[in-house]
């Protein structure tokens, strides 16, 4: 028999209850705050504190119920154009970035002094930003992206300077930053005219 907790499962209370104290969570890092304590997570969330020991018995497993639910809103789009997704997707990043949780996660990684947390968060970054790259191997498997750049290099050239914004001028990318950023990315990326 496992000595690991029951993990919630989808749909009804349990759905529930994972959301508000995934909010918790989110609400206390945008704040700047990784030492938050069960029971302030408890009280945040409405729920009792031996639900939350019972859930997820450790800090970093609250930790990774917040950014799993931080980075999962950022799964990328497929509307079967490149330049289409291409958009979406930076208009879906510029906001991201700028979001509360993401401006004090950074600056949280940026400062390097919490190693693990740093860790945890790549950790639940890697199957996002594998759909990212997807995304762009889409575009060249159809023919609409040349092969010229890796999709991580496609991808990377598209939401860098979006996710620097917030960080290095404190505020989201403007309208006319983010149509420039998409048009470098299209014409870096444009099918090579057939000889």
């Amino acid at each position: 028999m496992s000595d690991k907790p029951e993990r919630v499962r989808s749909g009804g209370r349990s759905e529930k209850v994972r959301r508000a104290v995934g909010e918790a969570c989110l609400g206390f890092l945008a704040e700047g705050r990784l030492d938050f304590t069960t029971v302030e997570v408890a009280a945040r969330a409405g729920v009792s504190r031996k639900t939350i020991y019972r859930w997820w018995p450790t800090h970093n497993d609250l930790l990774v119920e917040a950014v799993s639910m931080h980075v999962r809103q950022v799964n990328p789009p497929d509307t079967g154009s490149w330049a289409s997704d291409v958009r979406a997707f930076a208009e879906m990043i510029a906001e991201y970035a700028d979001s509360p949780v993401e401006v004090a996660c950074a600056a949280l990684m940026a400062s390097r002094r919490y190693p693990e947390f740093n860790k945890l968060v790549l950790e639940q970054y890697r199957p996002v930003l594998d759909a990212w790259k997807e995304m762009a191997q889409r575009a060249i498997d159809r023919g609409e992206a040349n092969s010229d750049h890796t999709p991580e290099a496609m991808v990377n050239a598209l939401a860098a300077p979006l996710f620097m914004a917030p960080m290095t001028l404190g505020r989201r990318s403007s309208g006319d930053e983010l149509e420039r950023i998409v048009r470098v990315v299209l014409a870096a990326t444009r099918p090579h005219a057939a000889p």
